[in-house]
Parts: C-alpha cells; sequence; structure tokens
C-alpha cells in the first residue's frame, strides 16, 4: 500500500526535473566570412603582411599591400582551419560562397 504513493512521488519528481531542465537543440547554420575576416586568418596564419583573403576556385589566398598601391599574394591557406580560427561553433565544412566568401557550415 505505501508503494503507490512512493511510485506517484518518483513520477512527480522526473516530470518537474524534465520541466526543469532547458531543452538544447543543435542546429546547423552556414556563417559567411568576408575578405577582412579572412585577412585576419591570413595574418595570424599564413603571413604577417596580408591583411586581406578571398576563397577563390584556387583555394584560399592571401594578400598583401604591393608597391604601388595594388595586391600582392602573399601564401595559400586551408579553409577548414580558416573557420576553426573564425568561429568557436563546431565546424563541419568550409565552401565558397559568392563574391569568394569563406562559408563556415557550424553547429550551434
Amino acid at each position: 500500500m505505501r508503494l503507490r504513493p512512493l511510485v506517484l512521488a518518483a513520477g512527480l519528481c522526473a516530470a518537474l526535473v524534465t520541466l526543469a531542465t532547458p531543452a538544447h537543440s543543435a542546429a546547423v547554420v552556414d556563417v559567411p566570412f568576408g575578405p577582412l575576416s579572412i585577412g585576419d586568418y591570413c595574418r595570424a596564419k599564413v603571413s604577417s603582411s596580408a591583411w586581406i583573403g578571398f576563397y577563390e576556385s584556387s583555394g584560399l589566398r592571401c594578400y598583401g599591400s604591393a608597391p604601388g598601391g595594388g595586391l600582392q599574394y602573399a601564401g595559400s591557406g586551408d579553409p577548414y582551419l580558416a573557420c576553426k580560427f573564425l568561429t568557436t561553433d563546431v565546424v563541419m565544412s568550409a565552401f565558397r560562397g559568392t563574391s569568394d566568401a569563406l562559408v563556415c557550415r557550424v553547429i550551434r
């Protein structure tokens, strides 16, 4: 006879714990990064003279200032590692977006 109130109390406690625990749902999100953000990665990981970067058809390329005002190639980077550098989210993949942007597919 005492078992029934104990089972009901346990069920009530379980229900309250479930309601009190916030639901965390992960979402897959595409986060774009432009030339100056890519440049932050380039400066830190590819060349200290680089300040801008593009995800071109040949890969992620970094540039610095050239004599006379143009851009001078400073080296290549890894798109996935650039994403890991630019965001604290869990990075699933990196791909080229419009206007040579770097798009990082992340889990938030």
